[in-house]
């Protein structure tokens, strides 16, 4: 398939990326030769053990060399088709530039057509003029296509050198050239997962227009079927804390044919802007919050989705201390209107907010410190309608300190808190009484994302207690952390650096459209010591069911 000429015009930084990518790869390689060689020079093995063991590591270096000499070729190799490709770039905008002048004739950037101006009232020299303008257009997009072809045949000949692969074969991004196996192509065998990179936030291109960091990113569906991605703090610049601050925001969002999102201009604003997403009720900032955040949703069959919001201190952490409160997003939503979403209202006059219910929890650097009490309130869900005509919330609380428990209410009553259910290990307790954690003991979790996908419930979400985002399908809504229940591990934790681990994830929303066989997860990753990367992921997971 050809390239668009908007692909053209968006090429150039791919492919710089692309170069420093695979320069960073041959340096990583002549790093490890010089490592293989100082052991093999220095060592004080004797005998003929020592020998082979001596050559074996004078081959490695000579294999790291050769790596790392394929790489520098392919990198210079880069350089020249990022070159040609700014050429060929500069020559769409030149085009762009000739279209737009009068006679305008409009130009689809992704599709390649043309479309002139009505010609009906114009005299014959006129419309031969339009005519004459058209032809030319055409002529010289066909010859900006042929150079993007060219460039992308170089490209690929100088992947072929980074990989060894065949050019037919080779890889068309960085993500492939250096996560080989990762790709979004062909089916998911059972239990296999691919990280799909960055969508949002730092290091995603093209992500989120005028926003460089954000984290969380759930999907919801508006009644008209838009689809609108709710991300929490995001910051203009490109890590946790850089730039323009948003407490939380809406952005519409699209997906192209490999399934992987595509953001527009978010909807709402930043701090002090008269459209914020979750404008803070009185009581949340009488109780010390200074900020609002999403803490899950719940997907209705009529098209609402009912989210819960908490209420936070951006100098005092994550602690839900201005509570929680249900917003709804329906078909009157208009996120423009500038009013933001506000708590619903439920029976007897008052609103859903609830205040954070906490206990002294004391840390070693903070022995004032406060947690959410045992048996308080959630102040984070997630939950779907079921046919059965109930819905079923998994629930546990903003700042992590406990495990998963589970309501069920009638779809009537889903934004009175006052009606959950609460499930007690062996059947639905009363409204108001304390829920029995799902989770074993010590087994505390974060964000949920809790699903009907394929006529199964599905709980993806944050284990604080192994650091991993975890996806897990169950045959009704409490056994979803049974003994029987498969665990698919989405995003493992670990050390930075270390290879295969998705250090500091959080997240796990399962995406709209997901099946058992293909389920989409975004993931979030932020580097609290250095604020970067602060960004979402995409994954595809087919879990164990």
């Amino acid at each position: 398939m050809p390239l668009t000429l908007r692909e053209l015009l968006f090429l150039p930084p791919e492919i710089a990326e692309l170069a420093r990518g695979t320069r960073e790869m041959a340096d990583n390689h002549s790093n490890s030769s010089e490592f293989y060689r100082s052991l093999a020079t220095m060592s004080t093995w004797q005998g003929q053990a020592a020998g082979a063991a001596m050559s074996s590591m004078l081959m490695i270096a000579g294999l790291h060399d050769v790596a790392s000499g394929q790489l520098k070729t392919a990198a210079a190799a880069m350089d020249g088709c990022e070159t040609d490709a700014e050429t060929v770039a500069n020559d769409v905008r030149d085009l762009l530039n000739y279209a737009a002048e009068a006679p305008g004739v409009q130009v689809n950037t992704d599709t390649n057509q043309l479309t002139p101006p009505d010609t009906t009232h114009l005299d014959a020299e006129s419309a031969q003029k339009v005519s004459d303008k058209v032809a030319d257009l055409q002529a010289r997009i066909a010859k900006v296509l042929a150079a993007g072809a060219a460039v992308d045949g170089d490209l690929a000949q100088a992947i072929a050198t980074a990989t060894g692969v065949p050019a037919g074969n080779t890889p068309t991004s960085l993500q492939d050239l250096l996560l080989p196996g990762m790709s979004n192509d062909g089916p998911l065998a059972e239990g296999e997962v691919r990280n799909l990179g960055p969508v949002a936030g730092t290091g995603a291109y093209p992500g989120i227009p005028g926003i460089g960091a954000a984290d969380l990113g759930e999907i919801i569906e508006l009644p008209n079927g838009q689809k609108i991605a709710i991300f929490g703090d995001s910051y203009s610049g490109d890590k946790q804390g850089d730039g323009t601050h948003y407490p939380s925001v809406a952005v519409p969002v699209t997906f192209d044919a490999q399934g992987r999102p595509q953001f527009g201009k978010p909807i709402t604003g930043p701090d002090g802007s008269p459209n914020v997403l979750f404008p803070l009720p009185k009581a949340v900032a009488e109780a010390g919050a200074n900020n609002a955040l999403p803490s899950g949703s719940i997907q209705m069959r009529d098209g609402r989705t009912v989210m819960m919001v908490v209420g936070t201190n951006t100098n005092e952490g994550l602690a839900p201390k201005g509570g929680s409160w249900l917003v709804e997003v329906n078909k009157g939503t208009d996120l423009s209107n500038g009013r933001g979403l506000v708590p619903v209202d439920v029976p007897g006059g008052k609103d859903s907010w609830k205040p954070w219910e906490s206990a002294p929890a004391p840390l070693p650097n903070d022995p004032n410190h406060r947690a959410s009490a045992p048996g308080s309130v959630p102040s984070q869900i997630s939950g779907f309608e079921a046919d059965d005509g109930n819905v079923y919330i998994a629930a546990d609380t903003f700042d992590r300190n406990q495990g998963v428990t589970m309501y069920r209410v009638d779809a009537d009553q889903v934004t009175n808190r006052d009606a959950w259910q609460p499930w007690t290990g062996s059947d639905w307790g009363n409204p108001g009484d304390a829920g029995k954690a799902l989770t074993g003991p010590g087994v505390d979790f974060g964000e949920l994302s809790f699903r009907e996908v394929d006529g199964r419930p599905v709980l993806s979400g944050f284990n604080a207690a192994t650091g991993n985002v975890e996806v897990r399908v169950g045959d009704t809504p409490t056994d979803i952390f049974g003994p029987t229940t498969p665990t698919t591990v989405v995003a493992q934790g670990g050390y930075w650096g270390e290879p295969g681990k998705v250090p500091q994830n959080y997240g796990g929303y399962i995406m709209p459209g997901s099946t058992l066989d293909d389920m989409r997860i975004l993931v979030s990753q932020w580097n609290t010591e250095t604020g970067s990367p602060y960004t979402v992921g995409q994954f595809k997971v087919n879990p164990h069911d």
